[in-house]
Formats: structure tokens, C-alpha cells, sequence
């Protein structure tokens, strides 16, 4: 039992750190800024869990380490903090809360382990620091679950896919704390392991669903876009037609704004763009290619999606 718990832990921080790997490729491809936290929240996290085993490998203790890792998970629930405020914005009071008190805590916490602090005095700052964790995490899984009921649908899923593999591993710290002696015995370790293991596959499709995932996904899309062709062979309505093949178009790709221009270049309808945002996109649309690219708005880099 001993030795097939060694392997299960082997396997989860190997598909955590292979998770960690996939994650940075697929960014640094395509270099979306509104992903950009998403990718290092589950880079850190994977990078904890391939430290965290490593150290169970080697055969002298390394504090520094078990620091670095430290800091790095507190990065990682600050990382999906972000990814938050980048989807829905967060007031800068609770931003500033979030940010000081994980930064604070985890600066106590190393204190703590470098100054040598009493065993009751370590156990309280562990906790409230694993307190303010959590929160930082739980706040963003509950809006994404309930955001992903106002969005296309291949962004519900995905971000129903992010809120279960990150609540899983909150579930999964809270469980390993709470069962205390029981999480010692081999049976409750392998379950643990499993359901760590299971969360590897929910933060792939959060970041970068597969193709064939995706085309599950948007079937009830395509749907009503079998209704709206068979609208357009009755409705006289240009101006509703052109709204509502923009939104059908925005739920099949899963994007979260939309323009549509004419083949002069002259806006026709819009959604999830302000009026300066349509305009700068405009001005772009001699160098945009059709297929996958990208297009400044604002301050940001942004990835499009051209479709003549």
C-alpha cells in the first residue's frame, strides 16, 4: 500500500508539473493578456506540487526551498485573484485587502520558520494564513461558477472547469487538515491523491480545451444556429438579424465581445466593445488576417478572431 502511494504521489506531481509545462507553451503562443494570470496561477501551483515531491526525493532538507515554495503558492491564489479582476473587475479596496493580507501573512509565516517560533505560535499563523488563502481562491471559483450562466457556452464550461479543479484543491486541503491522524493512514492518502490527480485535467480545459472538447461544448450552439438560417429565409428585420448573427457567432468561438462591420469597414453592430474599442478595431482591419491574430485595444494586446 505504502509503495503505491509513493507511485499515485509521484504521478500527481508529474502531470502537475507536465500541466505547468502544456500551460506555458500554449501562452507564450499565443500571448493573450486576459490569460496571462490564468497560466501563472497554474504554473505556480504546479510548480509547488513538483517541489513539494522533489523534496520527499532528495535526501538533505532544503528550508530555502520549502520557501520559495511557500511564496509561490501565495502567488497562485494572488495569480487567480487577477484572473478575476481581468474578467469581472474588483474594487481596489478588496484588491488591496486580498493583496496585503496574503503578502503580510505569508511574511509572518517565513518569520516564523526563520526565527524558530514556538510550535503554537507557528500553528496559528499557518492557519490564518491558510485562512486568507482560501478566501482568495473561494471568491473567484464562486463568481466564476456564477458568471458561467450569463456566458456563450464554451466559456461556461470553461470556467465551470476552473471553479471545480480549484475548488477541488481547496476541498482537498481542507479535507487533509480536517481528518488530522486519519490523513496519515494510507487509504485516506491514496483518495487524496486521486482526487489532486483529477484536478489536473479541469485546469487543462479551464486554459486550453481541446478541439474536439470544444465542439462538445458549443452543440447546443450550433443549435440555434441551424434556427437563425432558417429565420433568414423569412425575417425582414436587417438590424435585428445582423445583433443576433453577431451574438451566434460570439457563443459559437466562446468570445466575450464582438464586432461586425460591412465590407467597407463601417460598424453594423457590436457587443462587449465600447465605441473607442469598435473604432481602433476598425482602423486595424486592412492588416488583419482572417483566422486566428491579434489586435491592440486600448493598452492591451488582445487575440481575434477575423471572419470574413
Amino acid at each position: 500500500m505504502t509503495q503505491v502511494l509513493g507511485s499515485l504521489q509521484d504521478a500527481v506531481a508529474i502531470a502537475f508539473v507536465a500541466l505547468g509545462v502544456v500551460t506555458a507553451i500554449g501562452w507564450l503562443r499565443r500571448r493573450d493578456g486576459s490569460s496571462g494570470f490564468l497560466a501563472l496561477a497554474i504554473i505556480l501551483l504546479a510548480f509547488v506540487s513538483g517541489v513539494g515531491r522533489l523534496e520527499a526525493h532528495i535526501a538533505f532538507a532544503t528550508p530555502l526551498l520549502g520557501g520559495i515554495s511557500l511564496v509561490a503558492f501565495a502567488a497562485c491564489a494572488y495569480a487567480l485573484l487577477r484572473y478575476r479582476d481581468a474578467l469581472i473587475p474588483l474594487p481596489q479596496a478588496w484588491h488591496a485587502i486580498g493583496l496585503g493580507s496574503l503578502a503580510a501573512a505569508t511574511a509572518l509565516l517565513l518569520a516564523g520558520m526563520v526565527a524558530g517560533a514556538s510550535r503554537p505560535i507557528e500553528i496559528g499563523v499557518g492557519v490564518a494564513w491558510l485562512a486568507i488563502w482560501i478566501a482568495c481562491v473561494v471568491e473567484p471559483i464562486v463568481r466564476f461558477w456564477l458568471m458561467s450562466r450569463y456566458v456563450p457556452a464554451v466559456q461556461a464550461w470553461r470556467l465551470r472547469s476552473l471553479s471545480a479543479g480549484f475548488g477541488g484543491l481547496v476541498l482537498i486541503l481542507l479535507l487533509a487538515i480536517s481528518t488530522g491522524t486519519l490523513v496519515r493512514t494510507p487509504a485516506v492518502q491514496i483518495g487524496l491523491e486521486v482526487g489532486a490527480l483529477m484536478i489536473v485535467p479541469l485546469l487543462y480545459v479551464s486554459f486550453a480545451p481541446p478541439a474536439w472538447l470544444r465542439r462538445q461544448w458549443r452543440a447546443e450552439e450550433e443549435e440555434s444556429l441551424r434556427g437563425f438560417m432558417e429565420e433568414l429565409l423569412v425575417a425582414d428585420g436587417r438590424d435585428a438579424l445582423t445583433a443576433r448573427a453577431l451574438e451566434l457567432a460570439m457563443r459559437l468561438v466562446g468570445a466575450a465581445s464582438g464586432a461586425l462591420f460591412d465590407a467597407s469597414g463601417v460598424p453594423m453592430a457590436s457587443r462587449g466593445l465600447a465605441a473607442d474599442e469598435v473604432h481602433e478595431l476598425s482602423a486595424q482591419l486592412a492588416t488583419l488576417q482572417s483566422g486566428v491574430s491579434r489586435a491592440r485595444i486600448g493598452d492591451d494586446m488582445r487575440l481575434v478572431l477575423t471572419i470574413p
